[in-house]
């Protein structure tokens, strides 16, 4: 397939024609510069997790290496800056395995203050049904996404499960950007 950039920004591949934000002053195809981008990856056992798993997130960076909060605890998002989650990519077995084929499982995502954890909200559902081996997952891209303060976190949980090890919800990856932080 041949592509040809035209002036504006435009480009040609094959019979397509579409319109692409150019990379302008080190801002990447989305206009945020690649300092903003965060991609976060869920861990167990974390000081102060959600549920029974402890589940919480670190920041994954360039390099590869990973970013958590002090004394356990998973990464906080900046006191200047709020989080805007766009995709979430996530992975569940069911600990019968094929016995659970065809089951559906809900993943929720839920927006939890820090300082009152009675204080949450769900923000975001993705539903998959079971392989034939008890295994499914799906890679979700929001049209508007959500936003997440510093004074919350996020809290997953997976229904009807059972959530934990050493099966249940295997893998997580959130990806999203910063904006500055504005009074509520």
């Amino acid at each position: 397939m041949r592509t040809r950039l035209l002036a504006g920004g435009a480009v040609i591949t094959g019979m397509c024609l579409m319109q692409c934000a150019p990379a302008v002053d080190g801002q990447t195809h989305i206009g945020r510069s690649a300092e903003e981008h965060v991609t976060l990856g869920l861990v167990r056992g974390m000081a102060e997790g959600c549920g029974r798993p402890l589940y919480d997130f670190v920041r994954i960076l360039p390099d590869g290496s990973s970013l958590k909060g002090g004394d356990g605890l998973g990464y906080r998002i900046p006191a200047d800056r709020n989080l805007i989650v766009t995709d979430v990519d996530w992975q569940y077995t069911h600990p019968k395995r094929a016995e659970a084929a065809g089951k559906t499982q809900v993943l929720r995502l839920f927006v939890q203050n820090r300082s009152d954890r009675t204080e949450q909200a769900r923000v975001f559902e993705s539903t998959v049904t079971l392989s034939s081996q008890g295994e499914g997952g799906a890679s979700e891209r929001m049209t508007t996404g959500f936003v997440i303060s510093s004074a919350a976190r996020i809290c997953p949980e997976v229904v009807p499960g059972p959530d934990g090890p050493p099966s249940g919800l295997l893998h997580m990856i959130l990806r999203g950007y910063f904006i500055p932080a504005t009074a509520p």
